[in-house]
């Protein structure tokens, strides 16, 4: 922890093995499925609640002025996703091959959780931006609750808390309202559902800044990592095992800093972390080999280490430099200026000591 991240915060070194582990499951769930589970919306979920962690310190803890935290974002996913769609047109109107535009557009402006033009056989291999849809929808909705905490006009706790509750009720109502194929390849992909895990995490996250973590005897860290997966069976409804499992994710990710050394210690493992570190690269890199491998018979066997290796080529050709360099020329001067006196000031991220 002694460590600061671009947001000026302390890296915490076992959030890298977090991300390697939700990248880890998403692509067993995508080349090598386990009967019963997917370990694909796993991992998607595993990033969501990160997203709300990571994003409700530098809102509310640190208060990053809106502009900074904005073009951090920007640096930080459109340069590799836009690369993506780029490379993507190209390639097929190199071999004329076919082109949707309506679900390239939809992609690039995050709208493709809402949009969806070709249910179960996309052809352009962009259909695993709704989690960045999602993100990008959450992170507007997180910074309009931020600009209303430092002018005065709400408090973040309760609003994270209505927010998280509002996304149980919109899984409930739907379950009702639609039939089950509606729900598993449309509506659960609104953010108005999926992203309970980022308000949930940051529900929590404010929640032990207000009042003292608890410190668990060491087997709840475990029960809590089984009810993030059990729920996930294919069988349990899918709005009572998103209340069960992401809740679940949401708190145990919060409770870390104040769990056995030894559980932080699996996370902090190199291989863990580095795959962390790759993490988005190999996320956007892997849809067109995923499909390749669903739909046209890749083997997993080649399809899985192409989408690690294109991953990587991606994070240290294009992501790293690029974020590097539009960060480095943006006005760093907004790092360490803003409106009102940063939350921090009064409360203390991580409280392991306690």
């Amino acid at each position: 922890m002694d460590k600061t991240d671009a947001g000026g915060l302390a890296h915490l070194d076992y959030l890298d093995g977090w991300r390697g582990l939700a990248i880890g499951l998403l692509l067993l769930g995508h080349f090598f499925p386990v009967p019963g589970f997917n370990l694909g919306r796993i991992g998607v979920n595993l990033f969501f609640v990160l997203s709300g962690l990571l994003m409700a310190r530098l809102l509310f803890i640190k208060a990053t002025p809106l502009p900074l935290f904005y073009k951090r974002r920007i640096s930080r996913i459109f340069p590799a996703l836009f690369a993506l769609i780029g490379l993507t047109l190209a390639t097929r109107w190199w071999v004329s091959g076919p082109i949707d535009w309506m679900e390239t557009v939809t992609a690039a402006l995050f709208l493709n959780n809402y949009v969806f033009t070709h249910v179960g056989h996309a052809v352009m291999p962009f259909g695993h931006i709704w989690s960045l849809s999602v993100e990008e929808q959450s992170y507007v909705l997180l910074s309009l609750v931020a600009l209303g905490v430092r002018r005065g006009w709400c408090r973040a706790l309760p609003v994270m808390s209505l927010a998280s509750v509002g996304c149980i009720a919109a899984a409930f109502w739907y379950w009702h309202a639609y039939d089950s194929a509606t729900l598993e390849f449309q509506l659960w992909y609104h953010t108005e559902i999926a992203g309970y895990g980022i308000f949930a995490s940051a529900f929590f996250l404010l929640l032990f800044q207000r009042v003292r973590m608890p410190r668990l005897p060491a087997w709840c860290y475990p029960a809590l990592a089984l009810l993030a997966l059990v729920p996930n069976w294919w069988s349990v409804p899918l709005p009572v095992g998103m209340t069960l499992s992401v809740g679940a994710m949401a708190l145990l990710l919060n409770l870390l800093p104040a769990a056995p050394a030894a559980i932080r210690q699996l996370l902090c493992l190199a291989p863990l972390r580095q795959l962390g570190l790759w993490s988005f690269s190999i996320y956007l890199w892997q849809q067109p080999l995923y499909l390749e491998h669903y739909w046209h018979g890749m083997s997993s066997w080649l399809a899985a280490p192409l989408s690690v290796a294109a991953g990587i080529g991606s994070y240290y050709l294009l992501e790293k430099p690029v974020r590097r360099y539009l960060n480095q020329h943006w006005a760093t001067a907004g790092e360490t200026t803003s409106a009102t006196p940063p939350m921090s000031e009064k409360l203390t991220l991580d409280r392991p000591e306690r």
